[in-house]
């Protein structure tokens, strides 16, 4: 195998875009306890829902399972940027709503 030539392993690959992933991840969750609009209160409930579990248990889930938290941790930054904004989440600057599939 050519990775194995070059002295990469595919665990190695596997581990290397885990840990980079979870650093995504926590980077995202610190830009949101940094806006206003973050609830300490309620938004730290909610984050349990959006994790799957304890934020400290990160490094237990899968490749798989850690892309899916870092695509909901964006969208969990949008509504906030969108509040902070004072624009509603899921509109448009025409005041169109968002269409869901």
């Amino acid at each position: 195998m050519i990775l194995t030539g070059l002295g990469f392993s595919l665990y190695a690959l596997y581990t290397r875009a885990r840990d980079y992933t979870i650093i995504d991840i926590r980077n995202v969750l610190e830009d949101c306890r940094a806006m206003t609009s973050w609830d300490d209160c309620r938004s730290e409930l909610k984050l349990g829902s959006w994790i799957g579990g304890d934020e400290r248990e990160l490094h237990r889930k899968s490749l798989w399972a850690l892309r899916r938290i870092r695509h909901d941790m964006w969208r969990y930054y949008q509504i906030h940027a969108e509040m902070r904004d004072g624009v509603p989440y899921g509109t448009y600057e025409d005041g169109g709503r968002e269409r869901r599939l």
